[in-house]
């Protein structure tokens, strides 16, 4: 199992995932899944660093790399994160399933963001 989120959508869905509510294996699991995801931030915010310091003197190539950019994919895959992917999966589904949260913007859009690459809209097909 693997998951892919855009880059423009990593920080959205680190803050959402540390705002959930959530105890025992399932708290762990998803600490360690933002802890993997602010590992990619870094790497994020230094190659957008590197574009804007490459790209400075032509704004119009900078704004078109930097959207190119945004939507690539960070990757969390296998090995030793098969559990917790599982886990974050089935958290993932709970807090879809639960039809009285409502959820704000950024929060909102990480849970869709999560949902896909979960692959949870595809189950139901």
């Amino acid at each position: 199992m693997k998951i892919e989120i855009e880059n423009m959508h990593v920080v959205r869905v680190i803050n959402f995932l540390d705002s959930l509510p959530l105890k025992g294996l399932k708290s762990i699991h998803r600490t360690n899944l933002s802890r993997l995801l602010q590992e990619k931030l870094k790497v994020i915010a230094e190659n957008e660093k590197q574009l804007m310091e490459e790209l400075k003197d032509d704004q119009e190539k900078l704004k078109e790399e930097l959207q190119k950019f945004h939507k690539e994919k960070v990757v969390i895959d296998g090995g030793d994160s098969q559990t917790m992917l599982q886990s974050m999966k089935s958290v993932i589904k709970e807090v879809v399933e639960k039809e009285e949260i409502e959820f704000s913007r950024d929060d909102a859009y990480a849970l869709a963001c999560l949902y896909e690459s979960f692959g949870l809209g595809e189950e139901e097909k």
